[in-house]
């Protein structure tokens, strides 16, 4: 090894920050429109691609009859939280697998992957039996006897699509952990074929046969479900046998104790913040059901237009957090501010134009699930103050995702968690119950949590020194590959399992779980692609 000069021996080891400001190359701004342009396009279209068919029953419900949609709506309140606490306990597939993968460990990865299987089918009886019991939570929603009875029917016969959604969330996570993308994307954009044509044959039937009527819709996600880890079996295990190359065969043996308590301290995180952020959500779904189940109906239409509007302008959200992570992890503090003045520009114009053409069209925009003109109307009368909450989230979730690039996600969860636990949640108890203020003040207490949230985002953007952060994540190296993240926000673009449920403004289907609130979901799943973040350097 050549020695080393005096120079070199006195030079830090990280650039500092006056020295990363006059060596920073100028800020080709068309060339990082350009670019975050083509993130935000692939991102909007994959994650359009799934919320649409998350859309699919709920239109379908929405034309059978205000009750019936009320009561598939309402199931799936009480059944999403039990199954995306588990759903999301296996982020530490995607976390484990991408180690040992990384670590050329390709035994392990398949081991990983075994653990992962194993778990989900020995929750999905439990799972069963909550499903078939969910009767004592519509009863305590609702007086609404009809509403119960479907609701009943609804969760009974979802339940058999727990299995199948748990066991492709593993396989989908486990390739993609190896690098295999777009199988999976094959697979979600075919789904949407499978679920618009087995909605329609069992719901309104073919030929002689008359169909099941409403039973028909919860059949068809069944179908569904089973459809998506079918398809990727074939293709990428017995097709093309992509899972040979990290698969050793089962082998119960492998589950060491060690191993064992390793997959925990990676999945129970993630399952207790899922668990919490659930809770909050569907007791806001429970307000809205208090309120009667033409509020429930709309609050279901209401949310699937804002899952669909969410999906078209999120592009840009995920695309100025990867950019600006890369240009930190790259010391170029400046180009990253640059960056994030040009992907809030970009939310903006795109949030408006959303915006103007939703006034424009107003109950045309929501006749795609429902063409009862009560309902419509009900839908028409929130519409101005689901404007505004829809604009101040879309800004608070682009200062989110700029400070998570920065590394900031504890700033972001623990907003993110008190303001929905001691202002959404206390604000629409009082404004819709207590004041009588109706479907409405749902969203105004909607839209007062995202107004604090984008104040406290603000601020701290404001105070926040772009030169340190860039040397903090030179330091930690966290300088990833933008193909890879790109994949990433691809393949989790709006992901979540068929059937769970959202409420009001919420990307997956019936909580009224916010997409902010969700994106902080996925940064648990996110986050395991990059074994930085995650350290077990060694795995056994």
């Amino acid at each position: 090894m050549a020695p080393r000069d005096a120079t070199s021996e006195k030079s830090p080891l990280l650039p500092t920050t006056a020295a990363s400001s006059s060596k920073e190359p100028a800020v080709d701004v068309q060339k990082e429109f350009l670019g975050l342009s083509s993130i935000a396009l692939q991102v909007s279209l994959a994650t359009f691609a799934r919320i649409a068919l998350y859309s699919i029953d709920y239109a379908f419900l929405g034309h059978l009859g205000t009750t019936e949609l009320a009561a598939a709506s309402l199931a799936s309140v009480w059944t999403t939280v039990p199954l995306l606490t588990v759903w999301s306990s296996m982020s530490a597939i995607v976390t484990l697998c991408g180690q040992a993968w990384g670590a050329g460990n390709a035994k392990l990865t398949g081991i990983w992957l075994q653990m992962g299987l194993t778990l989900v089918t020995i929750c999905t009886p439990p799972l069963m039996l909550y499903y078939w019991f969910v009767e004592f939570g519509l009863r305590a929603s609702t007086n609404d006897e009809e509403v119960v009875r479907l609701g009943i029917r609804f969760s009974r016969i979802l339940m058999f699509s727990i299995w199948p959604n748990l066991v492709y969330v593993c396989l989908r996570l486990y390739f993609q952990a190896m690098g295999v993308m777009m199988p999976t994307t094959v697979v979600g954009t075919l789904s949407m074929v499978v679920s618009v044509t087995a909605n329609y044959f069992f719901i309104y039937g073919a030929l002689s046969w008359a169909g099941l009527g409403f039973d028909g819709s919860a059949v068809a996600t069944v179908a569904a479900s089973w459809f998506q880890p079918a398809a990727l079996t074939w293709y990428c295990i017995i097709y093309k046998k992509m899972h040979l190359q990290a698969w050793g065969g089962w082998d119960f043996s492998e589950f060491t104790r060690e191993r064992m308590t390793v997959f925990y301290n990676n999945s129970a995180p993630a399952a207790v913040n899922s668990l919490v952020s659930n809770v909050a959500s569907s007791a806001l779904s429970l307000i809205a059901a208090w309120l009667g189940a033409d509020i429930i109906a709309a609050n279901a239409i209401v949310s699937g237009f804002w899952r669909l509007l969410w999906a078209l302008f999120w592009g840009f959200g995920s695309g100025t957090q990867i950019r600006v992570s890369n240009l930190l992890g790259a010391n170029r503090p400046k180009a990253a501010k640059t960056l994030s003045m040009l992907g809030f520009g970009c939310t903006v114009v795109t949030v408006t134009l959303l915006a103007l053409i939703t006034l424009v069209f107003r109950a045309d925009v929501f006749r795609l699930y429902t063409n009862d003109g009560d309902l419509l109307n009900v839908c028409v009368s929130v519409l101005p103050i689901f404007i505004v909450a829809f604009m101040v989230e879309a800004t608070e979730m682009v200062f989110a995702s700029i400070l998570s690039a920065m590394g900031q996600v504890h700033i972001t969860a623990w907003t993110s968690t008190l303001a929905t636990w001691l202002v959404e949640l206390p604000a629409a108890y009082v404004l819709a119950i207590v004041l009588k203020g109706g479907f409405a003040a749902l969203w105004y207490s909607i839209c007062l949590m995202e107004l604090l949230k984008l104040v406290v985002y603000a601020v701290v953007l404001r105070r926040i020194d772009f030169a340190q952060m860039a040397r903090e994540a030179v330091k930690n190296m966290e300088v990833e590959d933008e193909k890879e993240e790109v994949n990433v926000a691809v393949a989790e673009g709006g992901t979540t399992a068929l059937g769970a449920n959202t409420g009001l403004p919420s990307p997956v289907p019936t909580t009224l779980l916010t997409p902010s609130g969700l994106v902080h979901q996925w940064d648990h799943v996110d986050d395991g692609v990059h074994p930085h973040q995650h350290h077990n350097k060694e795995q056994s």
